[in-house]
């Protein structure tokens, strides 16, 4: 267990008294919501008695006083418009909204622990008003109209209701002065002992009396900084610092209390006590301008200013240390920390957070061990580890929608963590992978729909089917354990022609010179721009050069898979029906008919009669067309024959291919015996329209086959198979004036060294 999280603990009855609501304020109040226990900790237990007061998730800490704190917080108005609210934050979870920095000046923390908030009319700070938040509801604010004064009078901070303010010109050395409001006048005193170099002020805070401030070197275009000490009851400087140039980090960062003085020089805290001048520097590391810095009793707090995720694993620096000015004794009070402010009764609050307890306003106070402890005061319900928050994932993905493409994304906690995701299909543990980091609290990345180990690896198309998905997210400032979380989801698609395994990617079967048939799956590279093989060929049986005819006809037994005929030299017709199911795509053969031998060509797979499924046209031996129409019963998959119409055998080769050019039903291509290639589309009730020519050439193709979708874009395709073993696809357009693209190579069937000699494809 951490030190952080050994050193938390309740604060005390009297503490939390501490901070009780005397009274509202004028201006604008609203009731806080509650938030729920903190993890870990049992809701109504003696541990945690009430619930804590809920801020904006975006608040930052500002500055406190007895009844309650200052905090800003990030949002965009209905316009869009970036601002920041300037809310006063009070125990009891109520609220007083004092401006709106888009709209007027904002609301700036007193230098003191004091309830008395400044809030500037307009962005040149020249009339302020000071509203006491300790006062009633209603009360007016003190109004110091700085106008009064000269031209150049301009607010810098407030201690208590006393106004340090700068005097001179933007680009020259200024005065600092002390303005005070007494009945109707303003008493104005000049700040003796002003460095002469002094610029703009850029940091103020204070103390017992003393105010404390940062103020940039005129010249080199602001560059350098150095820190002075002001007593404010004689309006004298007591102390100053030399200045340092930007860069050497947390140049003006610095904090006080009634006794010490801290100033982040470079690498160290040089701590100042108050009553002897004695300085004491400290080796703490180099935080640059996100460190943060403060005193309380005799501890000083430290560390690099971070937002939730944000910072190194590691870095020393990265969780709120507080270290004894006594003794030495360090001890990590925060897991992470973004901003502090002196708290009422030498307390310090700090904006941040810690694994067990989450993010919000954190008191640190000295326990009656002598050991700080950091207390949660105000959540803003955010978690300080990486925790999980929602998925566009599952219960169901389609990838039906953008063609086998899907955008998936995960929403976590916040941003500035590595993360890996698997997508697991439960029945093969094949899975997909994929890594990345995310500066964001969310994540996205387009899948398409494949199982790979990288982004420029095509994979295999993903089964449809159940499926888990997993997340491993490491927070990369190591704050909290790394997240694991796991889902489930289901793939479905429609039935696709020529996928033989329930993949989505169409499937060519082939048939070798030894009778042996065999599927080759096969996947769209989008980063090659073509079909590309996704696997070894896969065995499915040998004997199928029993058979004179093959052809897949998509299905017409009722599976959704496609299934295949085959005649035999008998003239007898089988049906193998398709499963779906890559480790047996084909079921085992039924005889569904006999006297097939009168036909020389069977087209199957295009639905042309517009009901759905599937279904077969056969050529005859006098070159009449017959329809077999699919029914999708197993025992009996065609219907009676219909006869089309005669002459079709002028084309050795007749190919159905889906819809390829946006008529109702699936369409046909056949090859005459010159070569040219003929588009005969679908009319939807089984008869075709007039043929359109596509082009010559066509008799090199040895195999013509209409595949379907292969390059995922939602339009069917065309495959051939050549001489010298060579493959291309023709992709769809979807137009029936051209209806296939110029032919792309594929390696899909490209048999090289297997000693295959392929015979037939479909």
């Amino acid at each position: 267990m951490s030190p952080s999280r050994t050193a938390r603990r309740r604060l005390t009855a009297a503490v939390l008294t501490a901070l009780a609501v005397t009274a509202g304020t004028a201006v604008t109040s609203v009731p806080a919501t509650a938030v729920p226990a903190a993890a870990g900790t049992a809701a109504g237990t003696a541990a945690d008695p009430a619930p804590v007061p809920a801020v904006p998730a975006t608040t930052s800490l500002l500055g406190s006083g007895p009844h309650g704190f200052l905090g800003s917080t990030e949002h965009y108005d209905s316009e869009g418009m970036f601002g920041y609210d300037y809310v006063w934050y009070r125990p009891d979870g109520t609220s007083t909204l004092l401006s709106k920095a888009y709209t007027g000046g904002p609301a700036s923390p007193n230098g003191f622990v004091s309830d008395v908030v400044a809030v500037a009319d307009d962005h040149d700070y020249r009339v302020i008003r000071l509203h006491d938040m300790a006062k009633p509801a209603g009360t007016a604010p003190v109004v110091i109209d700085l106008k009064q004064l000269g031209p150049t009078h301009r607010f810098v901070a407030a201690y208590g209701s006393t106004l340090l303010v700068e005097v001179g010109t933007y680009d020259a050395p200024k005065e600092l002065h002390l303005v005070t409001k007494n009945g109707n006048s303003l008493d104005d005193r000049k700040v003796t002992g002003v460095p002469a170099d002094i610029g703009q002020v850029a940091t103020a805070s204070g103390a017992d009396g003393t105010a404390f401030v940062t103020y940039r070197l005129p010249g080199a275009g602001y560059t350098k900084s150095a820190h002075a000490v002001i007593d404010l009851a004689s309006a004298a400087v007591t102390r100053t610092y030399p200045p340092l140039t930007a860069g050497n980090g947390g140049y003006w960062n610095a904090a006080v209390s009634p006794e010490k003085l801290a100033v982040w020089r470079g690498a160290d805290l040089v701590v100042t006590d108050r009553a002897t001048g004695t300085d004491t520097s400290i080796a703490v590391g180099q935080a640059g301008g996100a460190s943060t810095l403060g005193l309380f009793g005799e501890w000083v707090a430290y560390g690099k200013s971070t937002a939730p995720g944000g910072g190194r694993a590691g870095d020393p620096l990265l969780p709120l240390t507080v270290r004894s000015l006594a003794d030495g004794r360090t001890l990590q009070v925060l897991d992470r920390v973004s901003g502090v402010a002196p708290g009422p009764d030498g307390t310090l609050l700090a904006r941040g957070g810690t694994v067990d307890q989450g993010e919000g306003v954190y008191r640190i106070a000295v326990g009656e061990d002598g050991v700080p402890t950091a207390e949660l005061i105000a959540s803003t319900g955010e978690s300080t580890a990486l925790t999980f928050l929602s998925t566009s994932i599952g219960p169901v993905v389609d990838l039906d929608a953008q063609n086998n493409r899907v955008y998936l994304n995960w929403k976590l906690s916040h941003g500035d963590f590595t993360y890996t995701v698997e997508l697991i299909h439960k029945r093969s543990r094949q899975r997909y992978h994929h890594e990345m980091s995310s500066g964001y609290g969310s994540f996205a990345f387009l899948w398409r729909g494949n199982f790979a180990r990288s982004e420029g690896d095509p994979g295999k198309a993903a089964f449809n089917g159940d499926y888990t998905w997993e997340l491993t997210a490491k927070p990369t400032n190591g704050i909290g354990p790394d997240l694991k979380r796991s889902g489930d989801f289901t793939i479905a698609r429609k039935p696709r022609m020529h996928d033989f395994d329930d993949n989505g990617a169409p499937d060519l079967l082939f048939r070798d010179s030894q009778g042996t048939l065999r599927r080759q799956d096969t996947m769209y590279d989008v980063w090659k721009s073509k079909v590309v093989p996704a696997e070894d060929p896969e065995y499915i049986g040998g004997g199928w050069n029993g058979y004179k005819l093959i052809e897949a006809v998509g299905d017409v037994a009722g599976t959704t898979a496609p299934d295949v005929v085959g005649r035999d030299a008998a003239g007898v017709l089988w049906l193998h029906q398709g499963t779906g199911d890559e480790r047996k795509p084909l079921a085992d053969r039924v005889r569904i008919g006999a006297g097939w031998n009168i036909y020389t060509q069977l087209a199957g797979g295009s639905d042309v009669t517009g009901d759905g499924r599937a279904d077969v046209l056969a050529t005859d031996t006098a070159g009449v067309m017959w329809l077999y129409k699919g029914t999708g019963k197993p025992t009996a998959p065609l219907a009676n024959r219909v006869r089309l119409g005669g002459g079709w055998n002028i084309y050795p080769q007749i190919t159905a291919v889906g819809n390829v050019a946006g008529a109702p039903a699936g369409d046909l291509v056949a090859r005459d015996k010159a070569g040219v290639l003929w588009l005969y589309l679908g009319n939807g009730n089984g008869t075709f329209a007039s043929r359109v020519r596509i082009g010559g050439g066509w008799n090199q193709y040895s195999q013509i086959v209409g595949i379907g979708d292969a390059t995922m874009d939602g339009r069917a395709d065309l495959y051939v198979f050549g001489p010298q073993n060579t493959s291309y696809v023709y992709p769809g357009t979807g137009s029936w004036r051209t209806p296939f693209a110029t032919r792309v190579p594929t390696d899909a069937l490209v048999i090289n060294s297997s000693g295959w000699g392929i015979d037939h494809v479909t």
